[in-house]
């Protein structure tokens, strides 16, 4: 400590001053814990409803949507507007180049009268797949059977 600052010096300035002492933190005094009376009750983690996990967007959404709101006769701002969402949000949706979430779809939905989301489909694999190509092993075989033993 040189006049009453903590400083790093060499060992001339040293003499200036003294040798720093680390002060003890002050004891923690011991926390009260207080107990509740009437507990919370504990609230369930969010889960998403079955519907949104077995649904997804149709494949040609852009063009019923496009399609139902020209038979209404609404223009891209006025449906925008009924659904609280910008024009060139409802323009890239009828473009197809923005695929609308389960939530946007649900206000589109309602407001044209369509279905936009359908069950899943499930990816439908082979049950036999049929090979068409030689393998390796399938040579392996082939010659195996026509080499004649040899004798001894």
């Amino acid at each position: 400590m040189v006049e009453g600052a903590k400083m790093l010096v060499c060992s001339r300035c040293q003499k200036l001053g003294e040798p720093y002492k680390e002060e003890a933190p002050p004891p923690q005094r011991p926390t009260m814990s207080y107990v509740r009376v009437h507990p919370t009750p504990q609230r369930k983690p969010a889960e998403l409803p079955k519907e949104v996990g077995e649904l997804e967007v149709a494949d040609n959404f852009s063009e019923i949507i496009r399609k139902r709101r020209m038979k209404l006769g609404l223009s891209q701002d006025e449906l925008a507007k009924r659904i609280s969402q910008k024009l060139s949000l409802i323009q890239k949706i009828e473009t197809g180049s923005f695929v609308p979430d389960t939530r946007l779809c649900r206000l589109v939905e309602h407001e044209l009268k369509v279905k936009l989301l359908v069950p899943l489909k499930e990816a439908e694999l082979p049950k036999n797949p049929v090979q068409s190509e030689v393998t390796l092993g399938d040579i392996v075989k082939i010659k195996g059977k026509t080499k004649e033993p040899i004798p001894p």
